[in-house]
């Protein structure tokens, strides 16, 4: 099982990617904020970290600076992400995943770049 650590501040848009995300296959640990999520880093190694940018306290960049400061999680591909919320989906706008873009898109958008781009990191749907 692929896990994925998913950093989102709004209780309602986090629950629903990680439902999507489950549902696709992925084993999610869900954060609330970038000083929990470094938590979670300190005690579990996930395959990949979705980190939200705009969030209280500790931002996504925050996050991102802190995790790659250390050896044993500096590895993990990252993903930054802003989403607005639709009517029916969130919209999603992908800023950094380790040197690489992603633009805007929504929830397919996000599941199809995961399996794809990750591919080659070891991480896929089993």
């Amino acid at each position: 099982m692929n896990n994925i650590l998913l950093i989102e501040d709004n209780d309602v848009t986090r629950k629903n990617i990680a439902d999507l995300l489950s549902v696709e296959g992925y084993t999610i640990l869900e954060a609330s904020d970038g000083f929990s999520a470094i938590g979670y880093l300190e005690e579990y190694l996930p395959d990949l970290v979705i980190c939200e940018i705009i969030m209280p306290g500790m931002n996504g960049f925050d996050v991102y600076k802190t995790m790659f400061s250390y050896l044993y999680t500096n590895k993990i591909p990252f993903i930054q992400f802003t989403a607005k919320s639709g009517d029916a989906e969130h919209h999603f706008k992908i800023i950094n995943v380790k040197n690489c873009t992603f633009q805007a898109g929504n929830d397919r958008d996000l599941i199809s770049f995961i399996t794809t781009r990750f591919s080659g990191f070891g991480i896929k749907i089993e």
